[in-house]
């Protein structure tokens, strides 16, 4: 499981259900549009501070974020 491609599907999907594009969501979350492409794509781990910063653009928190990747990477251990 490639954790950097998952929460970067993560986030996709809770743009994607706003309906907003990544440049709408970069300039919501104070981010480079480049940087959220990386996140999008696998190719960039976000930090901490950017992903609550990505989950309150999006009007939700961090842990609706990664708890779905918590409990498939927990069951692989």
């Amino acid at each position: 499981m490639d954790i950097k491609l998952y929460i970067g599907q993560a986030i996709r999907k809770n743009r994607n259900s706003k309906k907003w594009t990544q440049e709408k969501l970069s300039s919501e979350a104070g981010i480079s549009n480049r940087f959220l492409q990386d996140i999008e794509a696998g190719e960039k781990m976000t930090s901490l501070s950017t992903l609550f910063k990505l989950s309150k653009a999006l009007g939700t928190t961090p842990d609706k974020i990664i708890m779905p990747l918590w409990k498939e990477w927990i069951q692989k251990q």
